[in-house]
């Protein structure tokens, strides 16, 4: 069962256009074919955002040539399958699952098949950037002395490097989840205009993420400075143990000197380490998550106070504190929008 309610249809018309193919549909006219919503904005001259919290109302394909550029897209919840320039990419989140992203480089206009399953549900975050948004960033960069390699790392294939599409996974943060929960539900009651900035602000840091854990993942010795890449390893798998952790709210939490214990390092030598890697501490890390958590659970009904609890809450004020603080928006907005 999916982890938030479907708000109203999309349309066939909706997705009408000179390009826009539907296959072996089995619908006529202008047919709802999909329960949920979709939102398309420009957040900068050549930068788009993309979301979808949508259910398949039918099982077909649809095809449409998309424009060339680099592409992020992050699931969720739910699943994607599609295909780009012949390249099957398929993402899954869900059912105890972190979100799934990709980065998608197309050097050249490619064509978009996107395979339709009646019930299938999504809730899906992307960006666009087109070629020319990129030269511009890699102009900025050449004039401070850098080349584009330099910001976006020499390994990493781009429109501008190549001329052969590629796709590349990547696992994003606890922060990055938060940035794009935060760009889907857009509650934000500021001008159109405040908002589209502060959107604006959000994709600059996810593209950030991807692109330097993919500069990471493509330097052997890669690890936080001053980390050896020893302690960044047991760092992931501290992190990976905090991830299962979440998942079991009614048994305390180890203490940071047990999880020191359990992991071979003394509590100091633990939180500085993991800080180094994650920028954050152990406790604001778990606290995120459960946040994270908290977030799905009123989204499929739960009320306030179950969610507080879930997220290791004794107090309703302090959750609806750091819940507006990490999402933008209160749980009791969340709900109402549900």
């Amino acid at each position: 069962m999916r982890p938030w309610r479907a708000l109203g249809t999309v349309r066939r018309a909706d997705f009408e256009g000179p390009d826009y193919q539907f296959v072996s549909a089995p619908f006529s006219g202008d047919a709802p074919v999909l329960e949920g919503s979709v939102r398309e904005a420009q957040l900068q001259p050549g930068l788009w955002m993309h979301c979808a919290e949508v259910v398949d109302l039918h099982s077909m394909a649809s095809r449409i040539r998309i424009e060339a550029g680099l592409r992020l897209v992050m699931v969720v919840a739910g699943e994607v399958d599609v295909s780009i320039g012949g390249h099957r990419l398929q993402l899954r989140a869900g059912h105890g699952a972190h979100a799934n992203a990709a980065l998608v480089a197309m050097p050249e206009p490619a064509l978009f098949e996107r395979r339709w399953k009646r019930g299938k549900w999504e809730r899906k975050l992307s960006l666009h950037c087109t070629p020319e948004w990129l030269g511009k960033h890699a102009r900025l960069c050449q004039e401070d002395g850098q080349t584009p390699s330099g910001l976006f790392g020499s390994r990493l294939p781009l429109p501008m490097q190549g001329d052969e599409l590629c796709m590349l996974r990547w696992h994003p943060s606890s922060h990055a989840i938060s940035l794009a929960e935060q760009m889907m539900l857009d509650a934000d009651a500021s001008t159109p205009e405040l908002r589209r900035l502060r959107q604006a602000g959000r994709a600059l840091e996810l593209l950030y993420e991807a692109l330097a854990e993919r500069e990471a993942c493509a330097t052997p010795a890669a690890a936080p400075a001053g980390l050896r890449l020893r302690d960044h390893e047991r760092m992931l798998r501290l992190r990976s143990f905090l991830d299962a952790e979440i998942h079991q709210p009614y048994e305390l939490p180890l203490t940071i000197e047990e999880l020191g214990r359990r992991f071979g390092l003394s509590a100091s030598a633990l939180q500085r380490q993991f800080r180094q890697a994650f920028s954050s501490s152990v406790n604001e890390y778990r606290r995120s998550m459960r946040l994270q958590r908290a977030r799905a659970d009123l989204e499929r009904g739960c009320t306030i106070a179950e969610a507080a609890c879930q997220a290791g809450y004794t107090s309703a004020a302090n959750f609806s504190t750091a819940f507006r603080r990490q999402f933008g928006v209160s749980p009791r907005d969340l709900c109402c929008r549900a």
